[in-house]
């Protein structure tokens, strides 16, 4: 069926890197080739993507070719209904999120719907997911898992609620994922080895795809505290009570 909205042709999900400088490596060829042919881009951060388009594309086009709306969490529908609004020629548009996949953790799914609302052709590119890397990394349940996004910031309610995932673990054999802000990742950690069952096989994905990656499985009672430093690294935490 024909697009509603005449001013979005195809909306393209366009993947990041996950960790500085590693576009070249984990960035397929397809979203290169795809970019140069787009010129209207969507995104969290204009200034950090605009970067990342000059790096991946190295001098092929100018960045300030590039007309970028701003698209965040706190993003409403109407603001980005006058964003569309602002397009002056129909053309295919992009989106990009600051890290890993849009629309995955990430506030471009209000433009997603927005185009499956409006009957138009979305098409997702291939490109590093921390969510997908971290679960075939991790040897957990691959056939049933949930992503939790952030847990809650309180201490008693964040290890209320790191029991409450263990029990649903436990009882429907999923694997469950949640992350945390960079400055509480060893809180986090130490939560976990406090609170989880000692037969419950923990997983911590950090840095995936950068220079320092580490991936560590084991079960919590082999977890000691201290022993691994996460630091600031972007990190997947995930377990499976067994």
């Amino acid at each position: 069926m024909a697009a509603q909205n005449n001013k979005i042709q195809t909306l393209y999900l366009i993947p990041n890197e996950l960790a500085e400088d590693t576009a070249e490596a984990y960035i397929p060829e397809i979203v290169k080739s795809k970019l140069l042919s787009l010129r209207v881009i969507f995104c969290e951060d204009a200034r950090t993507t605009r970067r990342f388009i000059g790096k991946l594309l190295r001098g092929k086009v100018s960045v300030e070719e590039y007309i970028l709306f701003e698209l965040t969490k706190s993003t409403t529908e109407q603001e980005l209904s006058q964003q569309i609004g602002q397009i002056e020629n129909a053309c295919d548009v992009g989106i990009i999120s600051d890290a890993g996949c849009p629309g995955i953790a990430d506030p471009g799914a209000l433009l997603v719907a927005w185009a499956h609302k409006q009957q138009v052709k979305v098409v997702p590119l291939p490109g590093p997911s921390s969510i997908l890397l971290a679960v075939m990394a991790s040897g957990l349940n691959g056939q049933s898992f949930a992503f939790n996004g952030y847990l809650p910031i309180d201490k008693v309610e964040r290890k209320k609620r790191i029991k409450e995932l263990e029990r649903i673990s436990k009882t429907s054999n999923q694997t469950q994922l949640f992350i945390e802000t960079p400055y509480r990742n060893d809180k986090m950690l130490d939560d976990l080895i406090d609170v989880c069952d000692k037969n419950t096989l923990l997983t911590i994905s950090a840095d995936l795809t950068g220079a320092t990656e580490q991936i560590i499985t084991k079960p919590v009672f082999k977890w000691k505290k201290g022993e691994l430093v996460l630091g600031k690294r972007p990190t997947m935490f995930g377990f499976l009570a067994v």
